[in-house]
């Protein structure tokens, strides 16, 4: 079989030494890892080159380092954004996206792509943005200019030590099994960690499924929930009178035996009605 990459380095600029450029498209070609520069390409050169060229791991010294491969480029502590982003109605190159994705950020970020449609962004946690609003706008900024579609989910910060590449797996496990546009490990660890257990074990699959009996009760428990057990903030988000709350949860007490107004009680339905 004819060599490829002399071929590619006809059509298109092709570099073969790292450290390659952050932004760049890094291939496989002929046993040889090189990038070329996806900047440079129409999105259908770049779709062209990626489906006929295996993708090689991301260079950036933060994926080898998260990967185990290299070294760490920071030993000040950091915190993990990990991303997923839906590329069908984009026209732009992921590249420009992930240059503009860390130009929103107040303080200065990097990032990868770990696959063609999923990454991390490494955020100095000292500085880090906690208002998730403005994690929300940086999203909404984004998704109108690039018409992508964007789930963010926002890791715990951490001290950059050889444990990080573990709990950073740890917490993209949890980032594929959130739903939300923006999640956090609080929003989504307990759930996770639990959801086995809640699967096999005979008692809570019975609880589970005597509130599953009583299906008007899941909006009223995921709202309490969200309220932190407060009856008005729930009331109003379920554009219900507290009183006709009030009545809806001793009914639910009386059917179920679960006191939704103790946080116990509230966060056991909340997990068993949670998948």
């Amino acid at each position: 079989m004819a060599a490829i990459l002399p071929l590619l380095k006809q059509v298109v600029p092709v570099l073969e030494v790292p450290p390659f450029p952050e932004n760049a498209l890094v291939v496989t070609v002929d046993g040889q890892t090189v990038a070329v520069d996806a900047e440079a390409l129409a999105p259908r050169e770049i779709a062209l080159i990626k489906a006929l060229l295996p993708q090689a791991q991301s260079q950036h010294p933060w994926a080898r380092f998260l990967r185990g491969a290299g070294l760490a480029p920071s030993a000040q502590p950091v915190r993990l954004l990990h991303f997923a982003v839906d590329f069908t109605a984009s026209s732009l190159p992921p590249a420009a996206w992930l240059t503009a994705f860390t130009s929103l950020f107040t303080v200065p970020v990097t990032g990868f792509f770990d696959t063609e449609t999923a990454g991390t962004l490494i955020e100095p946690a000292e500085a880090r943005q906690t208002d998730a609003g403005v994690l929300l706008g940086i999203l909404d900024t984004l998704d109108s200019d690039f018409d992508t579609t964007t789930r963010l989910f926002v890791g715990h910060p951490w001290p950059v030590n050889g444990q990080l590449p573990a709990i950073a797996a740890a917490e993209q496990k949890l980032a594929l099994g959130a739903t939300a546009r923006l999640a956090t490990i609080p929003d989504t660890a307990l759930t996770a960690s639990t959801q086995a257990l809640r699967t096999r074990d005979p008692l809570l699959k019975a609880l589970a499924a005597t509130i599953a009996a009583q299906p008007e009760s899941l909006p009223i428990i995921g709202a309490l929930y969200q309220a932190q057990g407060n009856l008005t903030a729930a009331a109003k988000a379920l554009y219900m009178h507290r009183n006709t709350l009030q009545y809806r949860l001793e009914k639910f007490e009386a059917t179920t035996g679960f006191n939704l107004r103790r946080m116990d009680d509230l966060v056991l339905c909340h997990l068993l009605t949670t998948r």
